[in-house]
């Protein structure tokens, strides 16, 4: 059991004692490893949910560990839902229906409107007329596409407002691909392409190791303004918007870092290996 979900259950009053045994044998086979997580893995039988809590409180203090936000477990708990669907299960409609009531529950109302309508189709199929005349199979292919889409659409709530109204002031090709920012700078080392508003313009596959190459890209670049940045979290993909110009840049290693963000202060962004945002 990973710690995020093991905290949704704390802070919903779900947690049970087997629950931080889960999460202690988990955290062992992810190489986390101390005498006091070994001695709560090692617990069997009836259990005594207080001596557990401590056991557990000692293993989080072991492995300097805190505790998450409650918005970040909720995140973590409604994105696990959400994967379920994305290929047919028998319990589709039932997955969905715990998304919706979390959702309510948590006062997230714009999640809740992204699931309004497949919600109102499950209910009307369960419980009401079925007009439009649904059926099981239907409803749950109703079900995954609308799970498939949003997963591809949803864009991270990281703010980038450092990087907004920035002007790119050089490119650096020498190794990496590096735009300058008038205070700070974007640093690529996965793949990339530059866009207008109707087609591809450039492609990091275009580009060899010829200097030359890069004039291009430095006269469409340079002395452009970032207006929008935009981070879709399940690709993972990052668009920099700079003026009418769009640079795509796509992790594609589960070993190597993809890019960096910083203003060069208190903001510092980057894609680690396997496309985790940190």
């Amino acid at each position: 059991m990973e710690l995020l979900e093991l905290y949704y259950k704390k802070y919903t009053g779900k947690v049970q004692a087997p629950d931080y045994v889960k999460w202690a044998i988990h955290s062992l086979y992810k190489e986390i490893d101390t005498p006091n997580l070994r001695k709560l893995a090692g617990m069997q039988g009836q259990l005594n949910i207080f001596e557990v809590e401590k056991m557990f409180h000692d293993a989080m203090n072991s492995i300097q560990k805190e505790a998450p936000s409650k918005e970040q477990c909720v995140d973590y708990h409604l994105k696990n839902l959400h994967s379920q669907l994305l290929m047919p299960v028998k319990n589709a409609m039932e997955v969905v229906k715990e998304i919706y009531d979390c959702t309510i529950e948590h006062d997230l109302f714009e999640e809740q409107m992204k699931w309004q309508e497949v919600s109102d189709a499950i209910d009307d199929f369960q419980h009401g007329d079925n007009f439009p005349g649904y059926t099981l199979e239907n409803i749950n292919k109703i079900i995954v596409s609308h799970a498939r889409r949003f997963w591809h659409m949803k864009i991270s709530d990281i703010n980038f407002e450092q990087l907004i109204g920035q002007k790119v002031t050089g490119i650096d090709s020498d190794g990496h691909f590096i735009i300058t920012l008038e205070k700070g700078a974007i640093i690529i080392e996965c793949p990339w392409r530059i866009r207008d508003a109707e087609a591809i313009m450039y492609g990091e596959t275009d580009i060899r190791s010829n200097q030359l190459d890069w004039k291009p890209i430095k006269e469409v670049l340079i002395g452009k303004t970032i207006i929008d940045v935009q981070l879709y979290e399940h690709c993972p993909l990052l668009i920099v918007q700079c003026d009418n110009i769009f640079l795509d840049v796509f992790h594609a290693s589960s070993y190597f870092d993809g890019w960096t963000l910083t203003d060069e202060e208190d903001f510092y962004l980057f894609s680690m290996h396997g496309g985790t945002i940190a």
